[in-house]
């Protein structure tokens, strides 16, 4: 999937900057000349575009740091901003700062008291869910991705018949990535069906007590297990990696590495199934020792993450429904 294009979902500037764009385009450097305090707002938020659409991805999240964000509450621009951060964490692969960015430029919009029809409040709102739909595509979330592609989709058909020079080529691209994710969906349904006759191939061998043929049972269960919980059949994974574990045990009764990675796998999809959210979290609260006796620190700092951030998701498809 192609990236967000951020000029697409740039709101209209409040005033005439062009003599400090021609600066900037010149120098490559924000004007250090004295401005007012409005055109400062509006030259600072123009420097970042310029900083991401020459690929300065690091520099432009440093600018982004240092604005205060204040001085832009309540505004459109204020909601670019954090749909700059969103679009170019995702760059850098720093999922959960995107999201957090995402749904900060989200309430923005929420907030205002403006016409909910303008044609830059709808690219702002485009922009935010067409940054999920390639988020959820980078982590192989592609049911998640399909869905937040089609309201994307639906958004910017509609922008593009009011101005077709400005999203013409960001709905050629949304149209592009439904092509992308499906492919991923297939290829991953592919992979499944291997899976499940590798799974069958070593069943009956591990049945009569092969060794080797345990394991690579075990193998071809998890990765059973981590290509459902990828694609959000949760009750499959948990049913994998049960079955997982359990053969495990057979030839390593005590917990390791791999138990670990499977059971806190498990631990996921267990958070994702409502009738058994507190079994899931009993189980990653459970592995913590674990993670400490093997000295397993990603891990134990994966699982923290997991807890920390339980039940505190932010259904972002419900929040624009609420929106419009």
């Amino acid at each position: 999937m192609k990236p967000l294009s951020l000029e697409m979902a740039f709101p209209e500037l409040r005033n005439d900057i062009t003599q400090w764009k021609d600066q900037i385009n010149e120098s490559g450097q924000l004007p250090a000349e004295l401005m007012s305090e409005e055109e400062g707002l509006d030259v600072r938020r123009w420097y970042v575009l310029y900083l991401a659409n020459n690929g300065l991805v690091d520099e432009a999240i440093q600018e982004l740091s240092a604005i205060n964000r204040d001085l832009y509450a309540g505004t459109l621009g204020g909601a670019w901003l954090y749909l700059a951060e969103m679009a170019l964490q995702i760059e850098r692969n720093e999922f959960n700062y995107a999201l957090e960015a995402g749904e900060q430029s989200l309430r923005v919009l929420a907030s205002m008291d403006t016409d909910r029809t303008h044609i830059d409040y709808l690219a702002l709102a485009a922009g935010v869910v067409y940054c999920l739909a390639v988020l959820h595509h980078k982590v192989g979330e592609n049911v998640r991705a399909e869905k937040e592609l089609v309201k994307a989709q639906k958004l910017l058909e509609k922008l593009a018949k009011k101005d077709k020079m400005r999203f013409g080529a960001s709905i050629v691209n949304a149209i592009e990535a439904s092509t992308t994710i499906f492919n991923s969906r297939l290829k991953q349904m592919n992979i499944l069906a291997h899976y499940q006759i590798t799974t069958d191939l070593y069943l009956d061998k591990a049945h009569k007590g092969v060794t080797q043929a345990i394991y690579d049972l075990v193998e071809s269960l998890q990765n059973e297990g981590d290509l459902h919980l990828k694609i959000g059949n949760y009750r499959d994974a948990v049913k994998y990696y049960t079955k997982a574990l359990r053969y495990q045990k057979k030839v390593t009764p005590k917990m390791g590495e791999r138990e670990l990675r499977i059971s806190i796998n498990m631990g996921r999809a267990l958070l994702h199934i409502t009738a058994r959210q507190s079994t899931g979290e009993q189980l990653l609260r459970s592995l913590i020792p674990l993670a400490e006796r093997l000295d397993a620190i990603n891990e134990k700092n994966e699982i923290q993450a997991i807890l920390d951030h339980k039940g505190k998701a932010f259904d972002f498809m419900s929040f624009i429904k609420k929106i419009f």
